[in-house]
């Protein structure tokens, strides 16, 4: 893979996990788009396991590098309509929204551009683990989200207020894992440990450092 398409994910093996996920949900066949889609490094993942008609959203055309997608450039801020006349079977957005400014409006444009039967991948730094969750008792601040993390990262994302920020836009989570799965890879050592007592006494349901959730449209939206 050209270097410049590298991999941004702050836990690498991400997108080979996620690549295999959607190979169990659509077939090659199925029309992706990926929203934020930057250099096009996950556009270009999907592309090299058999996917074929894939699109990718940005603002900056300069940006984009893969050579298995379509590019189109829109600022989903401030357009209100994005290719209306397409949907599609899968959309994704990968370590995007924690960026974002207003969430509400990748949610606006994705219930319109999701087919009615059609999955969306979104996936964010994990906040509901045992770890981040004492390292916010303990010290006051997110991880990611504090003057050690990434600097662009200014939206937190909670399953509760997210689950209804969803519903204004007809759509609700059918599915919520973490990757890893059972640990993350990302804390310091003193904190694993503290964590791994703490979880004697509290389950960890979500334990890696990236929370990965599959989304539809309501079934009341889609008519099932």
């Amino acid at each position: 893979m050209n270097v410049a398409l590298t991999e941004y994910t702050m836990v690498q093996g991400l997108h080979e996990s996620l690549a295999s996920k959607v190979s169990s949900c659509v077939d090659h066949q199925a029309n992706i788009l990926d929203i934020g889609a930057g250099a096009g490094a996950w556009i270009e993942r999907l592309g090299t396991v058999g996917f074929q008609n894939l699109y990718g959203i940005d603002k900056d055309v300069q940006r984009f590098q893969a050579t298995k997608g379509q590019f189109i450039a829109a600022d989903l801020d401030y357009q209100d309509t994005i290719l209306p006349d397409k949907t599609f079977d899968l959309i994704t957005s990968i370590e995007v929204i924690e960026h974002l400014e207003n969430p509400g409006r990748l949610f606006y444009h994705v219930s319109k551009l999701l087919a009615s039967n059609g999955c969306f991948l979104l996936t964010t730094p994990n906040l509901h683990s045992v770890i981040c969750r004492l390292r916010l008792l303990l010290t006051g601040n997110l991880r990611q989200f504090d003057a050690k993390g990434e600097p662009t990262h200014i939206y937190p994302v909670f399953l509760t207020p997210l689950k209804r920020l969803l519903d204004m836009h007809g759509l609700e989570i059918i599915e919520t894992w973490t990757f890893p799965e059972t640990t993350t890879v990302t804390s310091r050592p003193a904190f694993k440990l503290l964590s791994s007592l703490v979880t004697l006494l509290i389950h960890d349901e979500l334990p890696g450092d990236i929370l990965c959730l599959l989304i539809r449209k309501k079934s009341e939206v889609h008519g099932l």
